[in-house]
C-alpha cells in the first residue's frame, strides 16, 4: 500500500508538458497567425472550427493573445514558424504539413476554411458524415 502512495504521488507531482506544436498532428488542423487582429476569430462559429477539428493560435508581438484551445502550448514552437518562413498566418493540416501560408493583407478566414473543405482528408471525413459513419 505504501508502494501504491508513493507511486501515486511521484505521478501527481510530475509536472505536465506544454504541447509542441507536433503534438497537433493528426488531431487538429491549425491555423496560426502572426500580428493579425486577434478579433478576427471572435465572429467565428464555434461549431464551425469543431466540426473541421480547427484550431486557432493568434500571436501578437512574440505572445499568444486568443486561441480556441484550452491547454498550454509551447509558444516558441509556433513562433519558430514566423522566423522561419517569414509568413504572417499559416494553416497546418492534418498531417503536420503547411497547406498554405502568406501575408496579413492575403488573410482570410473564409479562404481557408474552403481550402480545409476542399482537402481529401476533409472530403473524406464529409462523406463518412453523409454516409451516417462517424
Amino acid at each position: 500500500m505504501k508502494l501504491f502512495i508513493i507511486f501515486a504521488f511521484m505521478l501527481i507531482s510530475i509536472p505536465f508538458s506544454k504541447k509542441q506544436l507536433n503534438d497537433f498532428k493528426w488531431e487538429n488542423r491549425l491555423i496560426v497567425t502572426f500580428d493579425i487582429p486577434k478579433n478576427y476569430f471572435e465572429s467565428v462559429n464555434p461549431s464551425d472550427l469543431k466540426e473541421r477539428k480547427l484550431l486557432f493560435f493568434a500571436f501578437e508581438s512574440g505572445n499568444l493573445i486568443n486561441s480556441n484551445f484550452k491547454g498550454e502550448i509551447d509558444q516558441s514552437e509556433f513562433l519558430k514558424l514566423h522566423e522561419k518562413y517569414g509568413s504572417e498566418y499559416f494553416l497546418i493540416g492534418l498531417d503536420g504539413g503547411i497547406k498554405s501560408m502568406g501575408q496579413s493583407k492575403d488573410f482570410s478566414l473564409e479562404k481557408l476554411i474552403k481550402q480545409i473543405d476542399s482537402m481529401p482528408m476533409r472530403q473524406s471525413e464529409l462523406k463518412k458524415k453523409t454516409d451516417g459513419i462517424k
